[in-house]
């Protein structure tokens, strides 16, 4: 076994295996859409720190049309898209009806990812989604996981073409490429509604942390 300094059990606290660290696994935070603005830094489950993702102005939670939807797995906040997309990771809660008691048949989902031209109908960043299928007695609503796929598949279809799209001045460190921010970077927290169309709040897992 290695050797261990005396004070180094004080400094690595909260490694794997430490009081700290199974204390926080079993105590996760409250969602942070639940209890104000989001944070600029989120600390995730494995103690890896990731970077809110700024908004507008106008997208910020306090100024939501209703209660947003959240996102976690086992109790902890937030689920990295590559995860959803692979299909590996399931969130809490998953088969709940998120819409049931809106009644809507559609409904509008946008990425606002800094940097990029504002979002169109027509723009890969916006997109209609399906609340409601089916006929009569044989409806099916979508669920949060159904949600949370259509959020990491938006996010993973602007990736795609991110390539051809200029980035303004100033946020080059937020271009979505192999070089800056990669599906397997992001994490989805929560979704808002604003007036007309869902915004995803998202995080940005820091790289060699």
């Amino acid at each position: 076994m290695a050797y261990r300094q005396p004070n180094q059990s004080i400094m690595n606290s909260g490694e794997t295996g430490s009081p700290v660290h199974y204390v926080r696994h079993a105590n996760p935070p409250s969602h942070p859409s639940m209890v104000g603005e989001m944070p600029s830094v989120w600390l995730l489950r494995d103690g890896r720190r990731a970077n809110h993702i700024p908004c507008l102005p106008n997208f910020t939670p306090s100024q939501e049309s209703f209660p947003s939807i959240t996102f976690s797995v086992n109790g902890w906040p937030g689920v990295r898209v590559e995860d959803i997309c692979n299909q590996t990771v399931y969130v809490d809660h998953l088969a709940d009806f998120i819409f049931a008691y809106h009644g809507w048949q559609t409904t509008n989902l946008a990425l606002n990812w800094p940097g990029y031209l504002p979002n169109s109908s027509s723009d890969t960043s916006h997109r209609r989604i399906v609340a409601l299928s089916g006929e009569h007695g044989d409806r099916e609503a979508i669920t949060r996981q159904a949600f949370a796929q259509e959020i990491a598949s938006l996010i993973a279809a602007v990736y795609d073409r991110s390539g051809r799209r200029p980035v303004a001045r100033g946020w080059e460190s937020w271009a979505l490429n192999k070089d800056n921010v990669q599906p397997s970077d992001i994490i989805i927290l929560s979704a808002h509604y604003y007036r007309d169309v869902w915004i995803p709040e998202l995080y940005i897992i820091e790289r060699g942390v």
